[in-house]
């Protein structure tokens, strides 16, 4: 394995999780829009999102937790024996349990933003997708290590 096929899985990884981290970060950025619309139209609603700091911990931090889910996923595809990361099914449950892990920072995100239980357990539900996600794209992460045959 070259020094080229490392920063390659790397940056595959990267860009999964940015791609991974963007979609909350999206997400809580249209809802703090919509929330500072509404304030503006008709008055104070009592949303946590009503606070720029809290909107700026939600997008910012779902970006962070995200490029830690590539980076990591990245890291190990890249560092991994080679064996392992050309059998698919050990391939993807690796993936499967490390994007898991690493989502339960997007919790930490929404509780330090004050969500709510209603966020918490969205947030909680969607730890699977994330490392089924994970899983499903994991042989294009590693794509630079397990060449056209794997």
């Amino acid at each position: 394995m070259g020094r080229g096929t490392s920063r390659a899985v790397l940056r595959r990884g990267l860009v999964f999780g940015l791609r991974a981290g963007a979609i909350p970060a999206g997400t809580g950025a249209v809802l703090w829009v919509m929330v500072m619309t509404t304030r503006f139209l008709a008055g104070p609603g009592g949303s946590t999102l009503e606070n720029p700091v809290s909107a700026v911990v939600v997008v910012l931090g779902s970006l962070v937790v995200g490029v830690l889910i590539g980076v990591v996923i990245g890291a190990v595809l890249a560092c991994a024996p080679l064996r392992m990361v050309s059998s698919r099914p050990l391939r993807a449950l690796v993936c499967f349990v490390l994007a898991g892990a690493l989502a339960f920072g997007e919790m930490v995100v929404v509780g330090a933003a004050d969500g709510g239980p209603a966020l918490l357990l969205a947030t909680l539900l969607a730890v699977p997708v994330v490392g089924a996600v994970a899983a499903a794209r994991s042989e294009d992460i590693a794509a630079a290590r397990i060449g056209p045959e794997g």
